[in-house]
């Protein structure tokens, strides 16, 4: 990478960087180019050269994330198939819950502008495509029924997760159940096409999501009560 090129993406990380801040916040909605460009030292011009507006801002903010899952070292070493799909869920739930209010101001956000439909499309496109890609490595190991199709069940895992997420950022799911939450709707996606040895460790997993759901909910709704 030559020095222009590194320079060039070293100002886009600090540009997120400090666009993560001021989401984090103020949210939003009363989140300036203007205020931005001063936080982190750069021309207002530079910011439209570098993202277009503040939407594509929080587009980048957005892809950004998923792109920091699907590559991370973590996931990328992992085993192919069933061990790699659960990383993907779990490191992302993982990754939104280290920025809390950040990522739950920025899926406020990112759910009702319009203009990022485009990017909400492409993010979902990316995340099923590799869920299915693991989901291929699942039927040749024999980990799925026969009848089940990988393109249709990554679709329906990412629904469920970006579901998870968009009611997490509501406020409808505490952060202490999300990664939970995440888990038990991909998992009972999961469970209805999986055969052997890895379906009676994913059930044990749902079963898991499903004790440490009840359990929250019983503390929250005593506390509630008391």
């Amino acid at each position: 990478m030559d020095l222009m090129t590194r320079q060039r993406h070293e100002r886009r990380a600090a540009i997120l960087a400090a666009a993560r801040e001021l989401i984090a916040e103020r949210g939003y909605a009363d989140l300036t180019v203007r205020d931005l460009a001063e936080r982190c030292g750069v021309s207002v011009p530079t910011l439209y050269n570098q993202f277009g507006d503040k939407d594509g801002v929080l587009s980048a903010a957005i892809e950004e994330h998923f792109l920091e899952v699907l590559n991370s070292t973590l996931v990328a070493t992992s085993s192919p198939g069933y061990e790699r799909l659960i990383l993907i869920i779990d490191q992302s739930a993982e990754q939104i819950l280290t920025l809390s209010a950040y990522h739950q101001r920025l899926l406020e956000a990112f759910a009702a502008i319009r203009s990022t439909v485009p990017v909400q499309q492409r993010v979902a496109n990316q995340l099923a495509g590799a869920m299915q890609e693991e989901l291929h490595v699942m039927a040749r190991q024999n980990q799925l029924s026969d009848w089940a199709d990988a393109p249709s069940i990554a679709g329906q895992m990412t629904s469920a997760s970006i579901a998870v997420a968009i009611v997490w950022s509501a406020g409808m799911v505490p952060d202490n159940q999300f990664a939970a939450s995440m888990q038990y709707a991909t998992g009972l996606v999961l469970l209805g096409v999986t055969r052997g040895r890895v379906r009676k460790v994913l059930e044990e997993r749902v079963k898991m999501a499903q004790q440490t759901l009840t359990r929250q909910s019983a503390t929250r709704h005593s506390q509630i009560n008391s």
